[in-house]
């Protein structure tokens, strides 16, 4: 009988979430573009412009998806699930790109803040690099400026 309780209410949770690959992305993505608190409009064309680069995903369809969550007023306080299912499903190159899009959002508006570099480090973990690609990753988006 528990095992159905338990088993109504995981089914319950999947038909309210969407895990699809390019909901997580956006999801990992938009927590550099809140982080500082300032969601401007240059950050997410930057972001949109940036995920059709590396994953060949419309940029209109990523301007309307980060545009949702700004005006959901989303914020995770849990990023590993997203984390989890982009380790699994990605590439080790791949996975550079999502922080190397995450380093290039944090840095369009010149300013390295704080919150955003905690942000980054954080899902570039959960996303299992290596501590040598994520200062690569840095110091090449810093360099390019």
């Amino acid at each position: 009988m528990l095992n159905k309780f338990f088993q109504s209410f995981n089914e319950k949770k999947d038909k309210n979430h969407d895990h699809s690959f390019e909901t997580d992305l956006y999801n990992l993505i938009y927590e550099i573009i809140i982080a500082d608190h300032e969601i401007s409009e240059q950050e997410i064309n930057f972001a949109s412009e940036l995920v059709e680069f590396y994953f060949k995903i419309p940029t209109q369809n990523n301007k309307e998806q980060f545009n949702k969550l700004a005006n959901q007023q989303h914020f995770n306080t849990d990023l590993s699930q997203f984390s989890y299912r982009l380790k699994t499903s990605l590439s080790y190159e791949q996975r550079m790109d999502v922080i190397l899009i995450c380093w290039q959002v944090l840095m369009v508006d010149g300013k390295e803040d704080l919150l955003e570099v905690s942000t980054v480090r954080k899902i570039s973990t959960l996303l299992g690099l290596e501590d040598k690609d994520f200062i690569l990753i840095r110091n090449r988006v810093k360099d390019s400026l």
